[in-house]
């Protein structure tokens, strides 16, 4: 415990004075439990003040998985940070017994009540990044690329008059992602990116996933913004043509209560693989996370001003004499100290729910174009360490619109200037003062 305290005490003063990241996280949470472990450490560093969570976005076909996201954020006294759900695939189906996902769902408050009142992934990155500053949002892909292939793909609409290649060329800083292979470009991908059909006999899994595949390579060819990945041979070097140790992480989560989520969500991913007294695991999608909010620092080296190349088959070649503004990083510390410093991360306090509003929105004013019209204001802000500003609510004549996740509101052909006031709410759910149209 000492050491624990000794960590976040060094993290608290290092990192203190650094910029706070502005992060979308896109995740898988179902199968393994890396992500909400992810999610946790996302939390931790937000409460240090290293970041704010602008939305948690999950790429899976399960039901559970958005509203598991909404228990880990309810968890933290966090429960108003926006959940947006993939929903482009053909068919949603409901987590088996044997996924965390289903339990945390079932088992744990949440904000969403239904699979179907989690936002669309895909609108929901446009409506953040419209409003964004330029090059402010840092974008951390540990799941699919699902939604950010439909972000690159997408067209004007009624968040941005921009396309999604611009939205990202304008608004992201960085996109860091899990997944690759980049030890001696041996050039084997295992799973997120597609696998490939060298690791067949490796295992099933492990096997080319044509899909993922076709969208990765979409995403790799297509991002305008700087895209660095933590390939398998950071956090599981221990698989085929990847040997470089492991960063292995959770055990440390049973000194948390049992209820903690999670502990819960490490234990119940156990109990169905033969036991849940050792939760330890490989950390590969920490490690992208972590070099993602804090660099380099003493953990990583960072490659980068490369170009990235994944075949059809799931090779995965990086060429430095191209750049493409793409690299990846490697490990540059020993295993074990790295996982205490993701561990540490994953096991911070739950923070107080957060009760101080932010400040009330700015310059609130009609803006006409095209017959249309839209309310525009300038951004809140909450001074209260560790909490920000997710969104705004929206009134009209007293009664409850919308909440949206940037600074504007479409509203029509009717100006209703005289009946609409907004509310900025911060990652807690309270709400700041109402400001009318000017």
């Amino acid at each position: 415990m000492k050491n624990l305290i000794f960590i976040f005490v060094l993290a608290l003063s290092f990192f203190g004075l650094s910029a706070q990241e502005k992060v979308i996280l896109d995740t898988d949470p179902s199968f393994d439990p890396d992500d909400v472990g992810c999610i946790a450490m996302l939390q931790t560093m937000a409460t240090l003040g290293e970041c704010d969570i602008l939305a948690i976005i999950n790429s899976t076909d399960q039901k559970e998985s958005a509203l598991c996201i909404s228990s880990i954020n309810y968890f933290y006294n966090r429960k108003a940070i926006p959940v947006g759900d993939y929903k482009g695939y053909a068919k949603k189906i409901h987590a088996t017994e044997n996924t965390y996902d289903y339990h945390i769902a079932k088992d744990y408050p949440r904000k969403l009540k239904n699979w179907e009142d989690s936002l669309d992934g895909v609108k929901l990155y446009r409506e953040i990044l419209e409003s964004a500053k330029d090059t402010s949002i840092t974008v951390v892909i540990i799941g699919t690329m699902h939604n950010f292939y439909g972000l690159l793909q997408s067209g004007p609409d009624e968040f941005s008059d921009k396309t999604g290649v611009e939205l990202v060329s304008e608004k992201v800083k960085l996109v860091a992602t899990m997944g690759g292979n980049f030890l001696n470009n041996k050039g084997l991908d295992r799973t997120n990116w597609g696998g490939a059909d060298a690791l067949c006999s490796y295992t099933d899994w492990s096997c080319l996933r044509p899909e993922r595949n076709r969208m990765c390579r979409y995403v790799i060819e297509n991002c305008p913004a700087p895209f660095m990945a933590s390939g398998w041979e950071n956090g599981n070097g221990d698989y085929y043509n990847a040997n470089n140790g492991n960063v292995i992480t959770g055990q440390g989560l049973k000194k948390l209560p049992e209820n903690h989520v999670v502990r819960k969500s490490y234990e119940r991913h156990f109990e169905y693989r033969g036991g849940a007294d050792d939760i330890s695991r490989h950390s590969n999608d920490q490690c992208a996370l972590h070099y993602a909010i804090r660099g380099e620092s003493n953990n990583y080296t960072a490659y980068t001003n490369g170009k990235i190349t994944l075949s059809k088959n799931g090779e995965c070649i990086w060429d430095p004499s191209i750049d493409r503004k793409q690299g990846h990083i490697q490990k540059n510390r020993e295993d074990d100290a790295i996982a205490a410093e993701i561990e540490a991360l994953m096991m911070g306090a739950v923070p107080d729910l957060d009760t101080s509003p932010p400040t009330t929105p700015k310059n609130v004013r009609l803006v006409s174009k095209d017959g249309e019209n839209s309310i525009h204001w300038e951004a809140s802000t909450d001074s209260t360490k560790g909490s920000w500003v997710v969104g705004y609510n929206v009134y009209n004549k007293g009664e409850f619109v919308r909440q949206v996740y940037g600074t504007k509101f479409n509203i029509g052909e009717s100006s209703g200037k005289d009946s609409y006031t907004i509310r900025a709410i911060n990652a807690s759910g309270t709400e700041g003062k109402a400001a009318s149209l000017n």
